[in-house]
Formats: C-alpha cells, sequence, structure tokens
C-alpha cells in the first residue's frame, strides 16, 4: 500500500511540475537567452575618425654638445610639414609636397653653435637654408635664410653645385657650376651679413 502512494505522489509531482511549465509559457515567460548584437559604424562615424599621420625625428649634436638640432617630419595625406627646433625653440617650419624632403647635414652646426643649416631636395635640383639658433622662426624667414635665392638673384649665370658645410665662424662654403656644366668659382656665405663673398681657391 504505501508503494502505491509514493508512486501516485510522484506521478502528481510530475503532473503539477508540467502544469507549471505549460502555464508559464503561454504567458510568454520562456527561458533567457543571450543575444549578441553588432553594430556597423555609419559612414558618418568612419569620416569623424582622426587621420592617422607618421612623425619622423632626426637630430644632430652641435660640436659643444651642449645643444641638439631636432628634425619633426610629419607625413599628411597630401603634405609633408617639417619642424626645426632647438631646445624648446622653435627656428624653422616648412611644409611640402611628398615629392620634396629636408636632410639635415651631420656638419650642419656652425663651429661656434650659434648658426645651422639645411638642405632642401626637390625634383628640380636642391635648396640650402642658414639659420640663426637664437631665433625662433617667427623672426627668420624663408627669403632672408634661403642660400639658393640669394645666390640665383646675384649670380643668375651660375647655380650651386653644393653646400659642403662650414668655413669658419659664420662662414659657409659654396661650391658653383656654370651654365654650360663646367665648374664655378667657390664661395663664402657669410651667416650674419647673409653676404656672398668670391674666393680665389676652389674648395
Amino acid at each position: 500500500m504505501r508503494k502505491l502512494l509514493l508512486a501516485l505522489f510522484s506521478v502528481l509531482v510530475v503532473l503539477v511540475a508540467g502544469l507549471i511549465i505549460f502555464r508559464l509559457n503561454n504567458k510568454g515567460i520562456a527561458p533567457q537567452t543571450k543575444e549578441t548584437v553588432v553594430i556597423s559604424p555609419t559612414p558618418e562615424a568612419i569620416s569623424a575618425i582622426p587621420e592617422v599621420v607618421a612623425s619622423e625625428l632626426t637630430s644632430v649634436v652641435s660640436p659643444d654638445g651642449e645643444e641638439t638640432l631636432v628634425m619633426k617630419k610629419t607625413k599628411n595625406e597630401n603634405s609633408v610639414n617639417y619642424v626645426f627646433t632647438v631646445g624648446q625653440k622653435s627656428i624653422f617650419q616648412k611644409g611640402v609636397e611628398p615629392v620634396t624632403s629636408f636632410l639635415l647635414p651631420a656638419n650642419a652646426w656652425s663651429p661656434d653653435n650659434k648658426f645651422v643649416f639645411l638642405k632642401q631636395i626637390e625634383a628640380t635640383g636642391s635648396s640650402f637654408f642658414v639659420l640663426s639658433v637664437g631665433k625662433d622662426y617667427l623672426s627668420q624667414n624663408e627669403k632672408t635664410s634661403n642660400i639658393s635665392d640669394i645666390f640665383n638673384s646675384k649670380y643668375p649665370d651660375l647655380s650651386i653645385d653644393d653646400v659642403t658645410g662650414w668655413g669658419g665662424v659664420n662662414l659657409i662654403i659654396v661650391n658653383s657650376n656654370k651654365s654650360e656644366g663646367v665648374r664655378g668659382p667657390s664661395f663664402w656665405f657669410d651667416a650674419i651679413s647673409h653676404s656672398l663673398i668670391k674666393l680665389s681657391t676652389l674648395f
């Protein structure tokens, strides 16, 4: 008799449990499941993402080891920006097309650590700049610091072959070519007066 009662009780429990589950399902209550939602960025959101730029640093230490000339090159999509600094001071800035580049010569510093010279390389040739490290870029512009422009305006029959470095305090050695391709005379370029001194010997 006891076994019969236990069997009936077990059947009753199963029926009650089934009835409860049936009613819950009819009320819209179902077991919860996790759902993964994938959100795709809109074109507007993509266009709002800042453009990633790449920067490169090149540096040359002064002869006394006290100062460092740093060239920061930042590439954008359609241009390249160059910033030249000594310590915390920006002494020259220029934006150019990607086909143009700047070079820091190993002997960029003058012997007295007051000036530096730079080389700009273009598809049509090279230009050279002399800059005072004691001034910021607002007080020395490209017109007064561009050795090539000053040379070309004074000697239109010659062209600069190369600027090889410093020939003394404030003096930069400039070698030239004649229009017919023959080597021309050498010059000193005075970094203070921005004047050219023709030399009797070739460097």
